[in-house]
């Protein structure tokens, strides 16, 4: 017993000064395959554009992207849209995140990024408040 007792501290131990008992990580999926030939549409787009994508665990996924709009903001608007649509059509359940913004890959810094927001900001956005906060802040993309 003694044995056992020392093996689950030093594992516990090892895990703790590694990292792996971190709960500060967050999965960012792999970009599916199917994406690729979109993602080269993409490439072609006048600037102010944004790409979206949406990816569940079982691998199926959902993407929108506009291009050429007169703000970057008018082009996520659109892509939004469109991204919920595709996300309903393909039974596609989870959240949608920004892929890219004109050339730029920001897919696992928007994932990372919403995967640490605190918890009074979630909860604010989730029940409407503080939209005034958020308006500011998708102007100043």
């Amino acid at each position: 017993m003694k044995l056992l007792a020392k093996v689950f501290c030093s594992v516990a131990l090892v895990s703790l000064f590694a990292g792996c008992a971190s709960n500060d990580s967050v999965y960012i999926p792999k970009v599916p395959t199917g994406v690729k030939q979109a993602l080269m549409d993409y490439e072609k787009l006048p600037d102010n554009k944004v790409f979206i994508l949406a990816v569940d665990p079982g691998g199926d996924f959902a993407y929108a992207f506009e291009g050429g709009q007169a703000t970057l903001k008018d082009a996520a608007k659109v892509a939004v849209e469109k991204v919920e649509a595709a996300c309903e059509a393909n039974n596609v359940l989870s959240r949608p995140y920004v892929y890219a913004l004109n050339d730029k890959v920001v897919w696992a810094d928007t994932i990372a990024a919403a995967g640490k927001a605190p918890a009074e900001k979630t909860e604010k956005a989730a029940s409407g408040q503080d939209a005034s906060d958020d308006n500011a802040e998708a102007e100043n993309m």
